[in-house]
């Protein structure tokens, strides 16, 4: 099927941007059908609205900064590999060397880096053969359908959220094979399903909640999560009730109606929360009604648990059965990571492995008589069962090195000053610290306990440099918000004093400089009590 023959009234009449004229005039499906091609004519001699624009609807991205070396964007639903997956994605990494490198995203996800367009159509067959698909992965499409990354194992889950995942995923893309339906949205659309009550999804479009409605176990729907360059919420509830059997006709119905009326014009409020907050959650409920029928009402499906934190060793819901969190620090992995990832679970667990939110990764089915051995595996040393509070907790976007949005080196930043951190400061807890490039919140600076966010300033000297606004108060779960605004266009190399200084007063962190200057203080004074007391028992 192409956009010529597929009829979309939802644009006539309405003013459209560039971006949205050339949606409108080629579907960025059918440049599946001129794959081939573009890799035989090589990247300079594609379209440039087909090479910049509509590779993306496959999940292959454009990077000015790298020209010719793509970045491909998987579909993971539920963020869950084999180790014949993470094989085959490292053999695609290490095909290109030193320019090859994997990053696990905020939306349990894979990302490569250095793809050549002449090696796309052998990927894809590739990718094709372990069941991985790019799919409308990119631009303004749904992108990968997030669950549990616990699903199925979890001894606290009230559903097992891969059976969801999966159907959303093969709703949206027509069963990875292209979805007409929803390939020419506003924006992009986030999906989530929900499976214990400390999955903390509320920055989603969509999210399901399991909660029962006498005695039957189906979802509420909550609706309206955003993080981006315009507005950041979380999303609020639809006050709906359905089956477990409609979730993709609920999804249909949300989507259409922000689809056939969403803004076109100006990009940047083409979300769809820009939508509901413009006609209202009420309205928006009696606009749904009539599509789906009466809407039941939602009998309290708000999850009120803190997450909890994956890292180290837990029992599974089956006997004799665990699995363990490794710390991936920022997410970035070479092929030889994947490679040694893929045999720790092939040697250890069921060779499975689970992506999170948070960009590190789950080793699942590991059996008690292993668990000793799997704790002596030298890979934990590079990615540790308990990682350093600053380091656990730090999450960041791609960053400027790769993409041409970000104001702001991320990755290796985030590392640097996490590493320095975590050496000079003490704290009893993890704390959520996150680095995003842009205003775009790829990192979804605001969700964390303290958000950075890429600019431009000058420094001391006036000079201009990296920079970043400093947001705090970020958290999920019960006491769920979002960070306000405190310092704005810090430049880069006065970050970690100051970053130093929040966690200090506000996060209850000491100095180990401090801390062992107090130690040597009173080891003297215990030293020449000890002497006066010797002489005084001499006396």
């Amino acid at each position: 099927m192409t956009s010529t023959s597929y009829s979309r009234p939802y644009l006539n009449g309405k003013k459209l941007n560039k971006i949205e004229q050339n949606k409108a005039s080629k579907d960025g499906l059918e440049v599946g059908e001129e794959i081939n091609k573009f890799a035989e004519i090589g990247w300079e001699n594609i379209d440039k609205t087909d090479r910049e624009l509509r590779l993306k609807w496959y999940g292959l991205f454009w990077r000015p900064k790298t020209p010719g070396k793509f970045m491909l964007r998987l579909r993971v639903p539920n963020g869950i590999l084999n180790t014949k997956q993470i094989e085959i994605i490292a053999s695609i990494v290490n095909r290109y060397g030193e320019n090859g490198s994997c990053d696990i995203t905020t939306r349990q996800n894979i990302q490569l880096r250095g793809i050549l367009i002449s090696d796309f159509p052998d990927i894809l067959e590739r990718l094709h053969s372990c069941g991985l698909y790019t799919t409308q992965s990119g631009f303004d499409n749904p992108r990968n359908v997030t669950g549990n990354p616990l699903a199925g194992i979890d001894p606290k889950e009230i559903i097992d959220t891969r059976k969801y995942t999966a159907i959303l995923n093969d709703f949206l893309t027509n069963k990875n094979n292209g979805n007409q339906e929803f390939s020419n949205l506003p924006r992009k659309w986030n999906t989530a399903v929900a499976g214990s009550k400390d999955n903390f999804l509320l920055h989603n479009d969509i999210i399901f909640h399991p909660v029962e409605k006498e005695g039957i176990l189906g979802f509420g729907v909550w609706i309206g999560g955003i993080l981006s360059s315009q507005m950041n919420e979380y999303a609020v509830p639809l006050n709906a009730w359905i089956n477990e059997n409609e979730i993709c006709r609920m999804t249909s119905i949300i989507i259409s109606l922000w689809r056939d009326n969403g803004e076109r014009d100006k990009r940047p409020k083409g979300r769809f929360r820009f939508f509901l907050n413009q006609i209202g959650i009420e309205k928006f409920r009696g606009m749904v009604e009539e599509k789906y029928g009466e809407l039941l009402h939602d009998p309290g499906s708000h999850f009120d648990i803190q997450p909890r934190s994956f890292f180290g060793v837990h029992p599974q819901k089956q006997m004799g059965l665990n699995f363990a969190g490794l710390h991936i620090p920022v997410g970035r992995l070479t092929g030889e990571d994947l490679l040694d990832i893929a045999k720790i679970s092939s040697t250890y667990g069921n060779c499975e492995i689970r992506l999170t939110e948070d960009q590190n990764l789950i080793i699942t089915g590991i059996k008690d008589e292993k668990l000793e051995e799997f704790k002596a595996d030298s890979l934990l040393t590079k990615f540790p069962l308990s990682p350093t509070p600053i380091a656990s907790g730090t999450v960041a976007c791609t960053g400027n090195t790769y993409c041409s949005f970000a104001l702001t080196n991320t990755k290796d930043q985030a590392q640097k000053i996490a590493k320095e951190l975590d050496a000079e400061i003490e704290l009893s807890n993890e704390i959520k610290i996150h680095w995003t490039g842009c205003p775009n919140s790829c990192g979804q600076a605001y969700m964390g306990a303290i958000g950075l966010t890429g600019t431009k300033a000058k420094d001391a000297n006036g000079k201009m440099v990296e920079a970043f606004d400093i947001s705090i108060g970020g958290a999920q779960g019960p006491d769920k918000k979002l960070g306000n605004l405190l310092h704005k266009g810090i430049p880069t190399e006065e970050l970690k004093p100051l970053l130093k200084t929040l966690l200090i007063e506000n996060f209850s962190a000491k100095s180990k400089h401090h801390q062992v200057r107090k130690r040597e203080i009173i080891g003297k004074l215990i030293n020449k009590l000890s002497i006066f007391l010797k002489g005084s028992y001499k006396t």
